[in-house]
Protein backbone atom coordinates (compact mmCIF):
# COMPACT_ATOMS: atom_id res chain seq x y z
CA UNK A 1 0.00 0.00 0.00
CA UNK A 2 1.34 3.16 -0.80
CA UNK A 3 1.71 5.84 1.92
CA UNK A 4 -0.06 9.13 2.10
CA UNK A 5 1.65 12.07 1.71
CA UNK A 6 1.79 14.31 4.86
CA UNK A 7 0.83 17.14 3.39
CA UNK A 8 -2.28 15.87 2.24
CA UNK A 9 -3.45 14.42 5.54
CA UNK A 10 -3.15 17.97 7.02
CA UNK A 11 -5.38 19.65 4.55
CA UNK A 12 -7.72 16.85 5.11
CA UNK A 13 -7.39 17.38 8.60
CA UNK A 14 -7.50 21.24 8.33
CA UNK A 15 -10.72 20.37 6.03
CA UNK A 16 -12.36 18.19 8.24
CA UNK A 17 -12.04 21.18 11.14
CA UNK A 18 -13.46 23.39 8.92
CA UNK A 19 -16.27 21.52 8.50
CA UNK A 20 -16.93 20.39 12.23
CA UNK A 21 -16.50 24.64 12.73
CA UNK A 22 -18.66 26.10 10.07
CA UNK A 23 -21.66 27.12 11.48
CA UNK A 24 -25.25 27.46 9.55
CA UNK A 25 -26.85 30.69 9.58
CA UNK A 26 -29.72 29.45 11.71
CA UNK A 27 -26.66 28.65 14.30
CA UNK A 28 -25.66 31.87 14.29
CA UNK A 29 -28.83 33.28 15.36
CA UNK A 30 -29.60 31.40 17.64
CA UNK A 31 -25.98 32.16 19.33
CA UNK A 32 -27.15 35.56 18.91
CA UNK A 33 -30.66 35.17 20.69
CA UNK A 34 -28.81 33.59 23.56
CA UNK A 35 -26.37 36.30 24.19
CA UNK A 36 -29.57 38.99 23.56
CA UNK A 37 -32.04 37.18 26.34
CA UNK A 38 -28.61 36.90 28.38
CA UNK A 39 -28.62 40.82 28.17
CA UNK A 40 -25.56 40.84 26.18
CA UNK A 41 -26.75 42.78 23.35
CA UNK A 42 -23.36 43.90 21.92
CA UNK A 43 -22.22 40.33 21.63
CA UNK A 44 -25.34 39.14 19.86
CA UNK A 45 -24.62 42.14 17.32
CA UNK A 46 -20.64 41.07 17.03
CA UNK A 47 -22.48 37.13 16.45
CA UNK A 48 -24.08 38.35 13.86
CA UNK A 49 -21.87 40.91 12.23
CA UNK A 50 -19.52 37.51 12.02
CA UNK A 51 -23.19 35.83 10.04
CA UNK A 52 -23.35 38.38 7.51
CA UNK A 53 -19.59 38.40 6.69
CA UNK A 54 -19.70 34.42 5.84
CA UNK A 55 -23.09 35.00 4.66
CA UNK A 56 -23.83 38.13 2.92
CA UNK A 57 -26.81 36.97 0.96
CA UNK A 58 -28.67 35.98 3.99
CA UNK A 59 -31.60 38.30 4.44
CA UNK A 60 -32.16 36.41 7.50
CA UNK A 61 -28.56 37.35 9.07
CA UNK A 62 -29.08 40.99 7.83
CA UNK A 63 -32.61 41.05 9.83
CA UNK A 64 -30.94 39.91 13.00
CA UNK A 65 -28.04 42.24 12.84
CA UNK A 66 -30.12 45.14 12.26
CA UNK A 67 -32.85 43.88 14.79
CA UNK A 68 -29.79 44.16 17.58
CA UNK A 69 -28.03 47.01 16.33
CA UNK A 70 -31.56 49.00 17.06
CA UNK A 71 -32.25 47.45 20.44
CA UNK A 72 -28.48 48.64 21.03
CA UNK A 73 -29.34 51.86 20.23
CA UNK A 74 -32.41 52.22 22.71
CA UNK A 75 -30.04 50.86 25.25
CA UNK A 76 -26.69 53.25 25.11
CA UNK A 77 -26.71 56.78 27.17
CA UNK A 78 -24.44 58.50 24.01
CA UNK A 79 -26.78 60.46 21.72
CA UNK A 80 -24.03 60.35 19.00
CA UNK A 81 -23.49 56.55 19.20
CA UNK A 82 -27.40 55.94 19.41
CA UNK A 83 -28.14 57.63 15.82
CA UNK A 84 -24.93 55.98 14.37
CA UNK A 85 -25.91 52.84 15.67
CA UNK A 86 -30.09 53.68 13.87
CA UNK A 87 -28.38 54.72 10.63
CA UNK A 88 -26.45 51.20 10.65
CA UNK A 89 -29.39 49.32 11.70
CA UNK A 90 -31.67 50.59 8.73
CA UNK A 91 -29.08 50.53 6.15
CA UNK A 92 -28.69 46.13 7.25
CA UNK A 93 -32.18 46.22 7.28
CA UNK A 94 -32.92 47.91 3.96
CA UNK A 95 -29.93 45.42 2.47
CA UNK A 96 -32.40 42.43 4.04
CA UNK A 97 -35.25 43.77 2.35
CA UNK A 98 -33.44 44.25 -0.62
CA UNK A 99 -32.01 40.74 -0.33
CA UNK A 100 -35.63 39.16 -0.51
CA UNK A 101 -38.83 41.72 -0.40
CA UNK A 102 -40.78 38.92 0.51
CA UNK A 103 -38.91 37.61 3.64
CA UNK A 104 -41.81 38.28 6.35
CA UNK A 105 -39.34 38.57 9.30
CA UNK A 106 -36.96 41.11 7.74
CA UNK A 107 -39.90 43.33 6.83
CA UNK A 108 -40.90 42.89 10.30
CA UNK A 109 -37.69 44.10 11.93
CA UNK A 110 -37.71 47.46 9.98
CA UNK A 111 -41.52 48.12 10.48
CA UNK A 112 -40.52 47.25 14.37
CA UNK A 113 -37.29 49.42 14.15
CA UNK A 114 -39.49 52.35 12.27
CA UNK A 115 -42.20 52.30 14.67
CA UNK A 116 -39.94 52.59 17.51
CA UNK A 117 -37.07 55.12 16.34
CA UNK A 118 -38.19 59.17 16.66
CA UNK A 119 -39.98 60.74 13.84
CA UNK A 120 -37.06 62.61 12.82
CA UNK A 121 -35.27 59.69 11.22
CA UNK A 122 -37.65 59.78 8.34
CA UNK A 123 -38.18 55.53 8.86
CA UNK A 124 -42.02 55.92 10.01
CA UNK A 125 -43.98 55.71 6.50
CA UNK A 126 -41.58 52.84 5.36
CA UNK A 127 -42.46 51.28 8.98
CA UNK A 128 -46.38 51.26 7.91
CA UNK A 129 -45.87 50.24 4.69
CA UNK A 130 -44.05 47.12 5.93
CA UNK A 131 -46.24 45.96 8.09
CA UNK A 132 -49.30 46.39 6.59
CA UNK A 133 -47.21 44.46 3.96
CA UNK A 134 -46.93 41.58 6.79
CA UNK A 135 -50.82 42.19 7.47
CA UNK A 136 -52.01 41.53 4.16
CA UNK A 137 -49.98 38.51 2.78
CA UNK A 138 -50.28 37.19 7.05
CA UNK A 139 -54.49 37.57 6.19
CA UNK A 140 -54.66 36.22 3.29
CA UNK A 141 -52.09 33.02 3.84
CA UNK A 142 -52.69 31.57 7.00
CA UNK A 143 -49.66 29.80 9.09
CA UNK A 144 -47.08 31.84 6.62
CA UNK A 145 -46.73 34.37 9.90
CA UNK A 146 -47.59 32.74 13.50
CA UNK A 147 -50.27 34.85 15.47
CA UNK A 148 -48.03 36.21 17.62
CA UNK A 149 -46.07 38.18 14.97
CA UNK A 150 -49.58 38.79 13.17
CA UNK A 151 -50.68 40.28 16.67
CA UNK A 152 -47.20 42.10 16.99
CA UNK A 153 -47.64 43.54 13.37
CA UNK A 154 -51.16 45.13 13.90
CA UNK A 155 -50.31 46.72 17.50
CA UNK A 156 -46.85 48.64 16.15
CA UNK A 157 -48.86 49.63 12.83
CA UNK A 158 -51.51 51.15 15.10
CA UNK A 159 -49.07 52.66 17.22
CA UNK A 160 -47.64 54.11 13.42
CA UNK A 161 -51.00 55.43 12.85
CA UNK A 162 -51.21 56.89 15.78
CA UNK A 163 -47.58 58.90 15.54
CA UNK A 164 -49.39 59.78 11.67
CA UNK A 165 -52.25 61.05 13.12
CA UNK A 166 -54.75 58.58 11.90
CA UNK A 167 -56.86 57.89 14.82
CA UNK A 168 -59.28 55.78 13.32
CA UNK A 169 -56.85 53.33 11.33
CA UNK A 170 -55.33 52.76 14.58
CA UNK A 171 -58.26 52.08 16.47
CA UNK A 172 -59.24 49.68 13.47
CA UNK A 173 -56.10 47.67 13.66
CA UNK A 174 -56.48 47.49 17.87
CA UNK A 175 -59.83 46.29 17.23
CA UNK A 176 -58.40 43.71 14.92
CA UNK A 177 -56.51 42.56 18.21
CA UNK A 178 -59.44 41.54 20.26
CA UNK A 179 -60.68 39.97 17.58
CA UNK A 180 -57.94 37.88 16.51
CA UNK A 181 -56.67 36.70 20.61
CA UNK A 182 -59.69 38.43 22.81
CA UNK A 183 -57.86 37.07 26.19
CA UNK A 184 -54.12 38.51 25.22
CA UNK A 185 -52.45 40.73 26.61
CA UNK A 186 -52.24 42.61 23.56
CA UNK A 187 -56.07 42.69 23.47
CA UNK A 188 -55.97 44.45 26.96
CA UNK A 189 -53.36 46.92 25.66
CA UNK A 190 -55.49 47.75 22.69
CA UNK A 191 -57.98 48.08 25.13
CA UNK A 192 -56.62 50.34 26.60
CA UNK A 193 -55.06 52.62 23.43
CA UNK A 194 -58.91 52.22 22.56
CA UNK A 195 -59.82 54.36 25.71
CA UNK A 196 -57.05 56.65 25.21
CA UNK A 197 -58.32 57.68 21.61
CA UNK A 198 -61.40 58.41 22.84
CA UNK A 199 -60.17 60.84 25.73
CA UNK A 200 -57.11 62.85 22.79
CA UNK A 201 -60.60 63.11 20.68
CA UNK A 202 -62.38 64.66 23.47
CA UNK A 203 -59.27 66.77 24.63
CA UNK A 204 -59.16 68.04 20.94
CA UNK A 205 -62.55 68.94 20.99
CA UNK A 206 -62.50 71.29 24.20
CA UNK A 207 -59.76 72.83 21.82
CA UNK A 208 -60.98 73.38 18.97
CA UNK A 209 -64.57 74.66 20.90
CA UNK A 210 -62.09 76.96 22.79
CA UNK A 211 -60.77 78.16 19.45
CA UNK A 212 -61.38 82.15 18.42
CA UNK A 213 -63.88 83.15 15.90
CA UNK A 214 -61.89 83.80 12.91
CA UNK A 215 -61.38 87.12 11.16
CA UNK A 216 -63.28 88.24 8.15
CA UNK A 217 -59.64 88.17 6.41
CA UNK A 218 -59.68 84.75 7.03
CA UNK A 219 -63.35 83.94 6.59
CA UNK A 220 -62.84 85.91 2.80
CA UNK A 221 -59.80 83.94 2.29
CA UNK A 222 -60.99 80.51 3.22
CA UNK A 223 -63.86 81.24 1.00
CA UNK A 224 -61.41 82.05 -1.92
CA UNK A 225 -59.13 79.12 -1.42
CA UNK A 226 -62.44 76.74 -1.54
CA UNK A 227 -62.99 77.75 -4.65
CA UNK A 228 -59.53 77.22 -5.87
CA UNK A 229 -57.52 74.78 -3.47
CA UNK A 230 -54.87 74.70 -5.13
CA UNK A 231 -54.02 78.11 -5.75
CA UNK A 232 -50.33 78.05 -3.57
CA UNK A 233 -50.56 82.16 -3.73
CA UNK A 234 -54.03 82.22 -1.81
CA UNK A 235 -52.78 79.57 0.18
CA UNK A 236 -50.03 81.66 1.32
CA UNK A 237 -52.18 84.22 2.16
CA UNK A 238 -54.22 82.76 4.41
CA UNK A 239 -51.92 80.82 6.09
CA UNK A 240 -50.07 83.88 6.71
CA UNK A 241 -53.65 85.35 7.90
CA UNK A 242 -54.11 82.72 10.55
CA UNK A 243 -50.11 83.80 11.58
CA UNK A 244 -51.02 87.00 12.32
CA UNK A 245 -53.93 85.42 14.38
CA UNK A 246 -51.49 83.43 16.29
CA UNK A 247 -53.34 80.43 15.01
CA UNK A 248 -50.34 78.17 14.46
CA UNK A 249 -51.82 74.78 13.49
CA UNK A 250 -53.48 75.99 10.81
CA UNK A 251 -50.76 78.08 9.51
CA UNK A 252 -48.53 75.16 9.48
CA UNK A 253 -50.88 73.44 7.69
CA UNK A 254 -51.87 75.69 4.88
CA UNK A 255 -48.07 76.77 4.41
CA UNK A 256 -47.54 72.80 4.04
CA UNK A 257 -50.38 72.57 1.52
CA UNK A 258 -49.14 75.87 -0.38
CA UNK A 259 -45.66 73.71 -1.01
CA UNK A 260 -47.46 70.57 -2.08
CA UNK A 261 -49.37 72.71 -4.61
CA UNK A 262 -45.84 74.59 -6.02
CA UNK A 263 -42.55 73.25 -4.49
CA UNK A 264 -41.08 76.03 -5.87
CA UNK A 265 -42.87 78.97 -4.23
CA UNK A 266 -39.89 80.63 -1.68
CA UNK A 267 -42.67 82.32 0.45
CA UNK A 268 -44.28 78.98 1.70
CA UNK A 269 -41.35 77.90 2.48
CA UNK A 270 -40.37 81.21 4.48
CA UNK A 271 -43.68 81.04 6.23
CA UNK A 272 -43.15 77.68 7.26
CA UNK A 273 -40.33 78.61 8.80
CA UNK A 274 -41.52 81.19 10.92
CA UNK A 275 -44.38 79.24 11.92
CA UNK A 276 -42.40 76.23 12.62
CA UNK A 277 -39.84 78.92 14.55
CA UNK A 278 -42.89 80.23 16.85
CA UNK A 279 -44.30 76.97 17.04
CA UNK A 280 -40.82 75.66 18.87
CA UNK A 281 -40.55 79.07 20.55
CA UNK A 282 -43.36 78.31 23.02
CA UNK A 283 -42.44 76.96 26.50
CA UNK A 284 -42.18 73.71 28.64
CA UNK A 285 -45.65 72.79 28.76
CA UNK A 286 -48.40 68.94 28.73
CA UNK A 287 -47.19 68.46 25.17
CA UNK A 288 -43.70 68.19 25.25
CA UNK A 289 -44.31 65.80 28.90
CA UNK A 290 -46.61 63.59 26.82
CA UNK A 291 -44.87 63.83 23.46
CA UNK A 292 -41.33 63.06 24.02
CA UNK A 293 -40.41 63.67 20.22
CA UNK A 294 -42.71 66.87 20.14
CA UNK A 295 -40.06 69.02 19.67
CA UNK A 296 -36.94 67.18 18.66
CA UNK A 297 -39.32 66.67 15.26
CA UNK A 298 -39.70 70.51 15.26
CA UNK A 299 -36.24 70.67 14.97
CA UNK A 300 -35.08 68.51 12.43
CA UNK A 301 -38.46 69.69 10.14
CA UNK A 302 -37.00 73.28 10.25
CA UNK A 303 -34.43 72.28 9.43
CA UNK A 304 -35.29 70.43 6.38
CA UNK A 305 -37.38 73.52 5.24
CA UNK A 306 -34.75 75.83 5.88
CA UNK A 307 -32.63 73.85 3.30
CA UNK A 308 -35.16 73.49 0.32
CA UNK A 309 -35.61 77.57 0.98
CA UNK A 310 -32.49 78.40 0.77
CA UNK A 311 -31.65 75.54 -2.28
CA UNK A 312 -34.46 77.78 -3.67
CA UNK A 313 -33.25 81.08 -3.14
CA UNK A 314 -29.50 80.53 -2.75
CA UNK A 315 -28.16 84.06 -3.44
CA UNK A 316 -30.87 85.60 -0.53
CA UNK A 317 -28.99 86.82 2.40
CA UNK A 318 -31.31 87.08 4.82
CA UNK A 319 -32.17 83.33 4.53
CA UNK A 320 -28.55 82.70 4.92
CA UNK A 321 -28.84 84.52 7.99
CA UNK A 322 -31.95 82.70 9.46
CA UNK A 323 -30.25 79.42 8.19
CA UNK A 324 -27.05 79.95 9.83
CA UNK A 325 -28.64 81.53 13.33
CA UNK A 326 -30.78 78.27 13.17
CA UNK A 327 -28.16 75.96 12.77
CA UNK A 328 -25.86 77.66 15.96
CA UNK A 329 -29.02 77.31 18.07
CA UNK A 330 -30.11 73.63 16.79
CA UNK A 331 -29.09 70.93 19.14
CA UNK A 332 -26.10 69.01 18.04
CA UNK A 333 -27.44 66.05 16.69
CA UNK A 334 -29.11 67.64 13.90
CA UNK A 335 -25.81 68.38 12.52
CA UNK A 336 -26.00 71.73 11.77
CA UNK A 337 -23.69 73.67 13.33
CA UNK A 338 -20.77 73.82 10.83
CA UNK A 339 -23.26 74.53 7.87
CA UNK A 340 -24.62 77.56 10.65
CA UNK A 341 -21.05 78.62 10.59
CA UNK A 342 -20.33 79.04 6.79
CA UNK A 343 -23.90 80.57 5.85
CA UNK A 344 -22.93 83.08 8.70
CA UNK A 345 -19.62 83.51 6.91
CA UNK A 346 -20.90 83.74 4.00
CA UNK A 347 -23.61 86.63 5.18
CA UNK A 348 -20.20 88.43 6.52
CA UNK A 349 -18.26 88.50 3.46
CA UNK A 350 -21.51 89.47 1.32
CA UNK A 351 -22.42 92.95 0.63
CA UNK A 352 -25.34 92.64 3.53
CA UNK A 353 -25.75 95.78 5.25
CA UNK A 354 -23.74 96.25 7.94
CA UNK A 355 -26.34 95.53 10.87
CA UNK A 356 -27.02 91.95 9.11
CA UNK A 357 -22.85 91.80 9.56
CA UNK A 358 -23.34 92.56 12.95
CA UNK A 359 -26.13 89.77 13.55
CA UNK A 360 -23.80 87.32 11.63
CA UNK A 361 -20.69 88.02 13.53
CA UNK A 362 -22.26 87.48 17.44
CA UNK A 363 -24.02 84.49 16.68
CA UNK A 364 -20.72 83.12 14.63
CA UNK A 365 -18.64 84.08 18.11
CA UNK A 366 -21.81 82.06 19.89
CA UNK A 367 -21.17 78.92 17.63
CA UNK A 368 -17.40 78.91 18.42
CA UNK A 369 -17.91 78.96 21.86
CA UNK A 370 -20.31 76.58 21.31
CA UNK A 371 -17.84 74.26 19.87
CA UNK A 372 -15.20 75.34 22.64
CA UNK A 373 -17.99 73.83 25.15
CA UNK A 374 -17.79 70.48 23.85
CA UNK A 375 -14.71 69.18 25.65
CA UNK A 376 -16.07 70.36 28.88
CA UNK A 377 -18.98 68.73 28.71
CA UNK A 378 -17.39 65.64 27.59
CA UNK A 379 -15.14 65.70 30.93
CA UNK A 380 -18.50 66.00 32.56
CA UNK A 381 -20.28 63.26 30.74
CA UNK A 382 -18.21 60.75 30.44
CA UNK A 383 -15.54 61.80 33.55
CA UNK A 384 -17.23 63.08 35.84
CA UNK A 385 -15.30 61.78 39.15
CA UNK A 386 -11.71 63.51 37.89
CA UNK A 387 -10.13 65.67 38.99
CA UNK A 388 -10.73 67.61 35.94
CA UNK A 389 -14.24 67.73 35.93
CA UNK A 390 -14.26 69.42 39.03
CA UNK A 391 -11.59 71.85 37.29
CA UNK A 392 -14.19 72.51 34.77
CA UNK A 393 -16.98 73.65 38.12
CA UNK A 394 -14.76 75.56 39.84
CA UNK A 395 -13.83 77.66 36.32
CA UNK A 396 -17.74 77.98 35.46
CA UNK A 397 -18.70 78.70 39.72
CA UNK A 398 -20.11 82.13 39.16
CA UNK A 399 -20.41 82.51 43.29
CA UNK A 400 -22.87 84.17 45.06
CA UNK A 401 -24.89 87.69 45.59
CA UNK A 402 -26.35 88.60 48.34
CA UNK A 403 -30.25 90.25 47.47
CA UNK A 404 -31.41 93.72 48.23
CA UNK A 405 -34.18 92.81 50.92
CA UNK A 406 -35.65 96.85 50.33
CA UNK A 407 -36.67 95.96 46.78
CA UNK A 408 -39.52 93.27 48.71
CA UNK A 409 -42.42 93.46 50.73
CA UNK A 410 -42.50 91.26 53.92
CA UNK A 411 -43.34 88.81 55.02
CA UNK A 412 -42.03 86.66 52.05
CA UNK A 413 -39.30 84.08 50.95
CA UNK A 414 -36.68 84.76 49.33
CA UNK A 415 -34.66 81.63 47.51
CA UNK A 416 -31.37 81.72 45.72
CA UNK A 417 -29.71 79.45 44.25
CA UNK A 418 -26.31 78.96 41.62
CA UNK A 419 -26.51 77.07 38.25
CA UNK A 420 -22.99 75.50 38.62
CA UNK A 421 -22.73 73.88 35.16
CA UNK A 422 -23.07 75.19 31.20
CA UNK A 423 -24.25 72.60 28.13
CA UNK A 424 -24.59 72.85 24.72
CA UNK A 425 -28.21 74.32 26.29
CA UNK A 426 -29.77 75.97 28.57
CA UNK A 427 -30.66 73.63 31.48
CA UNK A 428 -34.36 72.60 32.32
CA UNK A 429 -35.25 74.09 35.61
CA UNK A 430 -38.25 74.41 37.96
CA UNK A 431 -38.89 76.51 41.58
CA UNK A 432 -41.57 75.66 43.36
CA UNK A 433 -43.32 75.37 47.07
CA UNK A 434 -44.91 72.12 48.16
CA UNK A 435 -46.21 71.92 52.10
CA UNK A 436 -45.34 69.74 55.13
CA UNK A 437 -47.24 67.20 53.26
CA UNK A 438 -45.92 67.42 49.80
CA UNK A 439 -48.63 68.91 48.10
CA UNK A 440 -47.95 71.46 45.20
CA UNK A 441 -48.40 74.97 46.50
CA UNK A 442 -46.77 77.37 43.54
CA UNK A 443 -44.38 77.64 41.18
CA UNK A 444 -42.24 80.51 41.18
CA UNK A 445 -40.39 79.68 37.84
CA UNK A 446 -40.34 77.08 35.22
CA UNK A 447 -37.84 77.67 32.10
CA UNK A 448 -38.98 77.47 28.39
CA UNK A 449 -38.20 73.92 26.55
CA UNK A 450 -33.93 73.01 26.83
CA UNK A 451 -33.31 70.01 25.19
CA UNK A 452 -33.39 66.22 23.93
CA UNK A 453 -31.58 62.74 25.21
CA UNK A 454 -32.09 59.99 23.28
CA UNK A 455 -35.72 59.48 22.52
CA UNK A 456 -36.90 61.36 25.08
CA UNK A 457 -37.18 65.23 26.26
CA UNK A 458 -35.68 67.11 28.66
CA UNK A 459 -38.64 66.54 31.18
CA UNK A 460 -38.32 67.78 35.16
CA UNK A 461 -40.05 64.14 36.54
CA UNK A 462 -40.33 65.68 40.07
CA UNK A 463 -41.79 68.93 39.04
CA UNK A 464 -44.41 67.44 36.46
CA UNK A 465 -45.85 65.01 38.90
CA UNK A 466 -46.25 67.59 41.48
CA UNK A 467 -47.70 70.37 39.74
CA UNK A 468 -49.39 68.82 36.67
CA UNK A 469 -48.74 72.06 35.08
CA UNK A 470 -51.60 73.97 36.94
CA UNK A 471 -49.95 77.58 36.59
CA UNK A 472 -47.36 76.90 34.26
CA UNK A 473 -48.60 79.55 32.54
CA UNK A 474 -48.26 81.93 34.59
CA UNK A 475 -44.96 81.36 35.57
CA UNK A 476 -42.66 80.35 32.29
CA UNK A 477 -39.73 82.36 31.62
CA UNK A 478 -36.83 82.71 29.25
CA UNK A 479 -34.09 79.76 30.10
CA UNK A 480 -31.68 80.75 32.52
CA UNK A 481 -28.08 79.07 32.60
CA UNK A 482 -24.94 79.42 34.80
CA UNK A 483 -25.29 81.69 37.64
CA UNK A 484 -26.58 83.02 40.79
CA UNK A 485 -30.64 83.46 40.68
CA UNK A 486 -32.70 84.60 43.04
CA UNK A 487 -36.94 84.02 43.27
CA UNK A 488 -39.62 85.49 45.69
CA UNK A 489 -42.13 83.88 47.59
CA UNK A 490 -45.21 86.48 48.43
CA UNK A 491 -46.50 83.24 50.94
CA UNK A 492 -49.41 82.89 47.96
CA UNK A 493 -50.88 79.23 46.42
CA UNK A 494 -51.11 79.27 42.84
CA UNK A 495 -54.92 80.11 42.85
CA UNK A 496 -53.67 83.63 44.50
CA UNK A 497 -54.82 82.52 48.44
CA UNK A 498 -52.30 83.25 51.01
CA UNK A 499 -50.89 80.04 52.93
CA UNK A 500 -51.16 79.25 56.91
CA UNK A 501 -47.94 79.61 59.01
CA UNK A 502 -46.35 76.26 59.14
CA UNK A 503 -43.45 74.23 57.19
CA UNK A 504 -42.75 74.12 53.68
CA UNK A 505 -40.19 73.35 51.20
CA UNK A 506 -38.81 74.75 48.41
CA UNK A 507 -37.23 72.54 45.20
CA UNK A 508 -35.30 73.41 42.25
CA UNK A 509 -34.69 71.21 39.84
CA UNK A 510 -32.17 71.21 37.00
CA UNK A 511 -31.25 68.80 33.75
CA UNK A 512 -28.68 69.17 31.41
CA UNK A 513 -28.22 68.45 28.03
CA UNK A 514 -26.93 66.81 25.99
CA UNK A 515 -24.58 65.82 29.00
CA UNK A 516 -28.29 64.40 30.42
CA UNK A 517 -26.86 65.35 34.22
CA UNK A 518 -29.52 66.08 36.85
CA UNK A 519 -29.95 67.08 39.82
CA UNK A 520 -32.66 67.75 42.68
CA UNK A 521 -32.20 70.41 45.47
CA UNK A 522 -34.78 71.04 48.44
CA UNK A 523 -34.73 73.18 51.52
CA UNK A 524 -37.53 73.25 54.34
CA UNK A 525 -38.41 76.78 55.46
CA UNK A 526 -40.36 77.89 59.07
CA UNK A 527 -43.44 80.29 57.91
CA UNK A 528 -44.04 82.13 61.12
CA UNK A 529 -43.42 85.07 63.21
CA UNK A 530 -39.36 84.43 63.41
CA UNK A 531 -37.20 84.90 60.89
CA UNK A 532 -35.75 81.41 59.29
CA UNK A 533 -32.68 80.37 56.80
CA UNK A 534 -31.92 77.01 55.26
CA UNK A 535 -28.85 76.62 53.39
CA UNK A 536 -27.98 73.31 51.08
CA UNK A 537 -24.30 72.81 49.62
CA UNK A 538 -24.75 69.74 47.97
CA UNK A 539 -24.06 68.20 44.11
CA UNK A 540 -22.06 70.32 41.27
CA UNK A 541 -25.36 71.22 39.15
CA UNK A 542 -26.99 73.14 42.08
CA UNK A 543 -23.63 73.78 44.22
CA UNK A 544 -25.77 76.16 46.53
CA UNK A 545 -29.49 76.71 47.83
CA UNK A 546 -30.34 79.60 50.31
CA UNK A 547 -34.34 79.89 51.18
CA UNK A 548 -34.59 82.94 53.63
CA UNK A 549 -38.40 83.47 55.36
CA UNK A 550 -38.88 87.65 56.73
CA UNK A 551 -41.32 88.10 58.41
CA UNK A 552 -43.58 90.91 58.36
CA UNK A 553 -41.72 94.29 59.64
Amino acid sequence: MKSVPIMFLCLAFLGIIGLVEAKTVDEYIQEAEKHQKSGYLQAAAQTMEGAVQEFPESSDAHAYLGLYLGMRAGQTNDMMEAVELVKRCFEVLDKSVALDEQNLLARHHRGLMGIQVPEFFGKLDMAIEDLEFIIEVAEKNPGQFSMDQLLSAYDLVAAGYQKKGHMEKARTAWERIIDLAPSSDLAKGAEGHIDDLGDLKARQAKIDNEKRPQSATVTKLKEETFKDPQNPSLLVELGRAYLEEDNIEQAEQTFKKAIGSDPSTVAAHKLLAQTLSEKASEGYDQRIYENTNFRTNIAFELSRVLDQAVDLAPDDIELRLWRGISGVEMPFFVQKLDQGIDDLNMVIQSDAPNSLKAEALYWLGVAYRKKGATSWIEVVSKHSDSPAAQRVFDALNPGVKRPDLSEYQTPVVIVEFVLGFQDELAPQTAVWIEDADGNFVKTLYISGFAGYVKERQITLPIWTNSSNFVDVDAVTGASINLGHHIYVWNLKDYSGNEVKSGFYTVKVEVSHWPSMQYQLAQGAIEVGKKERQTVVEEGNFIPYLEVTYYPEN
